[in-house]
């Protein structure tokens, strides 16, 4: 992320022909290392962590001028936050593992290309930032499908149920997550170089040469097995439903009929929580064109009453919508608080 929110504020970067370093001067700072770099330097075996000194003579060696630019974590911040707050919109649970790194509950999209390439759309639209994404049924996978889906020209990799292990197979075995060097060189002494062939030892070997967790993990990792799950915020910042029409659709009762069957659903969650929502949002996507569009207004009062989000909802509408057929319609409960907490403070109002 670092580079390209400075190729963002300064577009200069983006076509830049000398080796770009993230990182102080080491004329100054002796001892400082590489936060990142340009195509340029990466393409001459300049990485992340680095030696800045290090760096800066591997590319005066092969004549190439270097450029530092000092990093700026609080503007990089401000750029993850836009980036993860926009991910929210599309995501009933969403886990922060990264400046530059989050794993989304995208089971509500299922795994169509479309909805991928249009939220990717929408970031570099909205925020100017290339991200990748990989979706698959396990967060392992998915992972590793995110670290593919950036050689590939649309930035997507899909990996569908039933499809890890082929996609794995042909990996190298330092791509698998959890291996490292000394890992790798060890799985290539026993001529093991590909995840496919890992995948091939028996359970027994594998924890006769690494020990029983690491040998389990191995054994799991390399078939794409992986039981762990989304850790989400700490506290729920919004509950949604969506509805993907099977044909675009202008067809009022029909729209109205989905979101009141997405307000019982989110109000149902609520419930469950025991949490109410003082604002109410919904996102529009229009068929053929792909905009998406989000509204949202405050409540009168916190609620959990489904007639009271689908009118507010209904009334988002109204304003929003400009009659164009309609591909996905979805409803989200925010501002949320503990169902004891709004007592009281309807109680102290009053």
């Amino acid at each position: 992320m670092y580079y390209s929110v400075e190729a963002i504020e300064t577009p200069s970067l983006g076509d830049e022909q000398r080796a770009v370093i993230i990182s102080v001067d080491p004329r100054e700072y002796p001892r400082a290392v590489v936060t990142t770099a340009n195509g340029v330097a990466r393409s001459i075996g300049i990485n992340s962590g680095m030696s800045t000194a290090i760096a800066t003579r591997m590319a005066r060696e092969q004549g190439i001028e270097v450029v530092y630019v000092a990093p700026r974590h609080d503007v990089y911040a401000t750029y993850s936050r836009r980036l993860m707050d926009l991910l929210r919109t599309e995501t009933p649970l969403l886990e922060h593992r990264s400046i530059d790194e989050a794993a989304l509950d995208w089971r509500h999209h299922g795994f169509l290309s479309e909805p991928v390439v249009e939220l990717r759309r929408r970031i570099l639209d909205e925020i100017g930032l290339s991200v990748s994404f990989g979706v698959a049924p396990t967060l392992l996978v998915a992972k590793m499908a995110s670290e593919v889906a950036k050689t590939r020209q649309n930035h997507v990799c899909l990996v569908c149920p039933g499809e890890a292990e082929a996609f794995l197979a042909p990996l190298s075995v330092r791509a698998l997550v959890g291996i490292g060097p000394k890992s790798e060189a060890r799985l290539r002494g026993f001529e093991i170089s590909t995840i496919g062939d890992l995948a091939t030892r028996p359970l027994d070997w594998l924890v006769d040469q690494f020990g029983s967790s690491y040998g389990r993990y191995l054994h799991h990792a390399s078939r794409g097995n992986d039981e762990s799950t989304l850790v989400g915020e700490r506290n729920s910042k919004s509950i949604s439903a969506e509805h993907t029409f099977s044909r675009d659709t202008s067809d009022r009762a029909e729209i109205w009929r989905r979101l009141q069957a997405q307000a019982r659903e989110v109000a149902d969650r609520l419930r469950e929580d025991n949490l109410v929502a003082s604002e109410v949002a919904i996102k529009v996507r229009y068929g053929v064109t792909w905009e998406t569009i989000t509204r949202q207004q405050r409540l009168g009062s916190p609620t959990d009453d489904p007639s009271v989000l689908a009118a507010g909802a209904a009334a988002l509408m109204r304003k929003a919508w400009t009659r164009r057929p309609i591909r996905l319609i979805g409803l989200r409960a925010a501002r949320l608080e503990t169902r004891s907490d709004a007592v009281q403070l309807s109680l102290m109002s009053s």
